[in-house]
């Protein structure tokens, strides 16, 4: 019964000069609003891929990872093995 009482909204006419589609004003809120929830769940959906892909570690195991990156730049250790000269030397001289 909602898709008869929605359909009411919806007016099509032939005239001489072509195809026309009336609509009313609460159909056209109702696809926008349609439209916004969908966006939103999209949003909501791409957010929560993104946090459980890229951070599926917890928060204490960043700040492990943090203070032993700044612990070896403290001691001037090179913990990629020089496999960053190697990415500097390919890379364009940017002055």
């Amino acid at each position: 019964m909602a898709e008869a009482h929605q359909a009411v909204g919806f007016r099509p006419s032939l005239t001489s000069d072509g195809a026309e589609v009336e609509l009313s004003a609460p159909v056209l809120q109702e696809i926008y609003l349609s439209g916004l929830r969908s966006w939103k769940r999209h949003l909501s959906r791409f957010w929560n891929d993104f946090l459980t892909g890229v951070f599926p570690a917890s928060p204490l195991s960043w700040l492990f990872l943090f203070s032993a990156i700044q612990l070896a730049w403290f001691l001037q250790l090179d913990p990629s093995l020089g496999l960053m000269e190697k990415i500097k030397e390919l890379l364009p001289d940017w002055g």
